[in-house]
């Protein structure tokens, strides 16, 4: 039977570290090439920061919980965390409008479909939950 794991941390961006660490972890264990499991931990690591500064903004005090589990031949990632709905379909800010913003935002999503098999989202009472698939390559 596969063993799950599950990780919470506060809000805060100085835990990203460890979030990486526990999930290349955790790809070894389920058995993921080093490619497959730097892939995942990459977007673990987007999913969990976007979900610090888009669904926890000033709240520090909330936290992001990451449940993972060998399944399928590969490793499942879910990121939950309090926060307004979004939309996972929206595409990226323009480019033109990044240059005159000097902001760039939007492109989290891409990146996370580039990095992974499967990606999941649903919105219920108020949780966002991100499902991350990477499998064996």
């Amino acid at each position: 039977m596969p063993r799950a794991h599950t990780l919470r941390i506060p809000g805060q961006t100085s835990e990203l570290a460890r979030v990486r660490r526990h999930v290349e972890s955790w790809a070894r264990e389920a058995g993921l090439s080093e490619r497959a499991a730097r892939q995942i931990r990459t977007a673990v690591d987007e999913a969990v920061a976007n979900a610090i500064e888009h669904g926890i903004g000033d709240r520090a005090a909330e936290t992001v919980t990451i449940q993972a589990r060998a399944e399928a031949g590969g490793l499942a990632v879910v990121v939950r965390h309090r926060g307004d709905r979004f939309d996972p379909t929206a595409p990226p800010v323009p480019l033109a409008d990044v240059r005159k913003r000097r902001a760039v935002h939007g492109y989290g999503l891409h990146l996370l479909r580039a990095l992974v098999d499967e990606l999941g989202y649903t919105h219920s009472r108020g949780t966002n939950e991100v499902r991350l698939v990477k499998r064996k390559a």
